[in-house]
């Protein structure tokens, strides 16, 4: 037999979600009948009645009558207004975060007294406060022995004497747990002697010191490798980042040494000092390179970070013009937006880079020229599923003609970090012997379909495209495309990523498939 209880009890669910729906836009004595119609379908036949309006709105916040003037100034409602359950609470909690920004940073809610008065169709309201104590801050003491005391204060964003705002407290514990050096944050407000200010003292909890890392890539362009570091976190007691890497590879092997200061004499701006050895052998030049340098970065706004920075090169170089000795000079400017939603799987969002680096060069080879490049990408999630993912580069070198440019100083494309499905460095200007001898420019396209399912697997398709060229705008119609196909493994961080990828116009000689294993996106 059909359930004939179904549909009542569907009609009676829905008039009592409509009563409450009534009752909080102030409609208390709206009538709600369920009924069920000729098809048997639920019916709900609804007079609403006149609406309520606010009567008497009182505040309790016990003795505090500066607590209480706060509250008040935050609340927007008045007598003979519409009753709204909604704005209710909104203004509500306005009037509490008020409260917690202008001295009791731990004020909270009491219960809250609503009152329907049926005859004067009026709802009177109570709105209780436990203010807690008002707070000045007093001295700030860290209680933790392994960092610099000045350096922890120096992130305060609280001023001395100040009324205390939790707020205030939350960005202060928020800057302290963004140190690479913390992984737990303890601050509390000490009891105050009579009216005078609250001593504020901070715990911090020390994450490993030492933290090593491995990655592993091969491609049948670029070659295998291995790159390893070893990073020793809180290394003079503010937070600095000491990492020592080494990397050996088909193509190149080398160490480099950095030492970075988070926050350097001032909050948000870092200081990062490096130097590095590395020795590399291509097609187009074999390279040996000593540097040194240093980068100073800042955030301008939330997403937008600008650096400055300098270098000092000096590199042998073999390519097939003859071995030259030269010592590079740079100094560069770089912007950066970064709107991901996450910057290791991003789904939503794009990021942009824009570089000026001024160099010059002495030795065998002269020259004074500026490196302008550009580069971005955007992302945008079609379905649960599915992610589109764009990418594009362009560059120019300005100011010297080719001859007076290193050789490793030049734009290459192609290969795995360039152009996957062509030979590493083999998109672009040819020696005589067929070897890539490097351009001016370069331009570099990218389009992605990733997919992922809710388990760890995943897949993409690919297109890329990319050239170099000897004029200082690269030729768009001299660009060459691949076309590939992948799998994706993820890991808690980052997935596992194999691609296949084959050109489009395939010439004699050129390899016909390119295979490559690493960890990460592509971009």
């Amino acid at each position: 037999m059909p359930d004939d209880t179904a549909p009542w009890q569907r009609a009676r669910t829905a008039s009592e979600r409509a009563r409450r729906y009534l009752r909080a836009q102030g409609y208390f004595a709206a009538t709600v009948v369920p009924a069920l119609g000729a098809a048997q379908n639920p019916v709900l036949r609804i007079e609403t009645g006149d609406r309520f309006t606010y009567g008497t709105i009182s505040v309790d916040v016990g003795a505090d009558v500066q607590a209480r003037e706060r509250v008040r100034e935050a609340l927007t409602l008045e007598p003979g207004e519409a009753y709204d359950a909604g704005l209710l609470l909104s203004v509500e909690l306005a009037a509490l975060e008020r409260l917690r920004a202008s001295g009791w940073p731990e004020a909270s809610l009491g219960e809250r007294a609503i009152t329907v008065d049926h005859a004067r169709q009026e709802v009177d309201v109570v709105l209780r406060y436990l203010p807690g104590i008002y707070s000045r801050l007093g001295e700030i003491r860290l209680h933790s022995e392994a960092w610099n005391a000045d350096f922890i204060l120096g992130l305060s964003p609280l001023e001395d004497a100040a009324a205390v705002s939790a707020d205030g407290l939350r960005t202060y514990r928020n800057r302290l747990l963004s140190l690479q050096s913390v992984s737990a944050v303890q601050l509390s407000l000490g009891e105050p002697d009579g009216e005078g200010p609250r001593e504020l003292g901070i715990t911090l909890e020390h994450a490993p010191r030492h933290v090593a890392e491995v990655a592993l890539s091969y491609s049948t362009s670029d070659g295998g490798g291995a790159t390893a570091s070893l990073n020793r976190r809180n290394l003079l007691g503010e937070d600095q980042l000491f990492t020592f890497q080494a990397q050996l590879q088909t193509l190149s092997q080398g160490v480099e040494a950095s030492l970075s200061f988070p926050h350097w004499r001032r909050y948000g701006r870092t200081l990062l000092l490096s130097a590095g050895l590395q020795s590399e052998e291509t097609d187009a030049y074999d390279q040996q390179e000593l540097t040194a340098g240093f980068n100073l970065s800042r955030a301008l706004r939330e997403q937008l970070q600008y650096a400055v920075g300098a270098e000092l090169d000096f590199s042998r170089v073999t390519n097939p013009e003859g071995v030259s000795d030269a010592i590079s000079v740079q100094a560069g400017l770089v912007l950066t937006l970064d709107a991901r939603d996450d910057p290791l799987e991003p789904t939503r969002g794009y990021r942009a880079r824009g570089e000026m680096v001024p160099t010059a060069t002495f030795g065998d080879t002269n020259g004074q020229y500026v490196r302008l490049e550009a580069s971005g990408s955007a992302y945008w999630r079609a379905s649960e599923s599915w992610v589109v993912a764009a990418r594009g580069r362009i560059g120019s070198l300005v100011g010297a003609p080719i001859d007076d440019i290193p050789a490793d100083q030049r734009f290459y494309a192609g290969g795995g970090g360039s152009v996957r499905g062509f030979d590493y460095q083999g998109l672009g200007p040819q020696t005589a012997e067929g070897l890539p001898s490097g351009g001016l420019s370069v331009a570099e396209a990218g389009l992605e379909l990733r997919w992922r399912d809710t388990s760890r697997w995943g897949g993409v398709v690919f297109v890329e495209a990319g050239t170099s060229g000897d004029d200082l705008l690269p030729a768009v119609d001299d660009m060459r495309a691949a076309f590939g196909v992948g799998a994706r493994y993820y890991l808690d961080f980052a997935p596992v990523r194999i691609d296949l990828a084959t050109p489009l116009d395939r010439r004699d000689g050129e390899t016909p498939v390119h295979l490559y294993i690493s960890i990460g996106q592509a971009f």
